[in-house]
């Protein structure tokens, strides 16, 4: 009985420390998006993302760096001085957040669709409305 209550409390610790860590690197991202911080962000990006903004044509299987300057791209072009986060939901290894861009010409509404894997968190698809 012994043993099981160490292994219960070992794994239990450790479930807590990933939901930790995502949390940590969930918020770490979302600084980035707040600073602007572009070459702090291409880290995160996964080798294939999906990035929809406005009205422009979905961009499927963009890599890392073109995902990238795509929505440094937007950031320019809509002079953006800020990101909010209002949610962030987590499901299995897929992590959600939902938040608005900042901007003289007014607010947009940005979601994160990422991805947990054993490197870390990665951004899968964004979306720019």
């Amino acid at each position: 009985m012994q043993l099981l209550r160490k292994i219960l409390l070992m794994f239990s610790f450790t479930i807590s420390f990933s939901v930790v860590m995502a949390q940590n690197e969930t918020e770490t991202l979302v600084q980035t998006l707040q600073t602007a911080n572009f070459s702090n962000l291409l880290s995160f990006w996964d080798a294939a993302s999906e990035v929809n903004i406005l009205d422009q044509t979905a961009q499927k299987q963009l890599t890392p760096a073109q995902a990238n300057q795509q929505l440094q791209l937007f950031f320019s072009n809509k002079n953006i001085i800020g990101f909010e986060k209002n949610a962030e939901r987590k499901l299995g290894t897929t992590i959600y957040i939902t938040g608005k861009l900042l901007s003289a010409q007014g607010k947009f509404n940005l979601s994160l669709l990422l991805q947990e894997t054993k490197n870390g968190v990665s951004i899968v698809s964004v979306r720019i409305s």
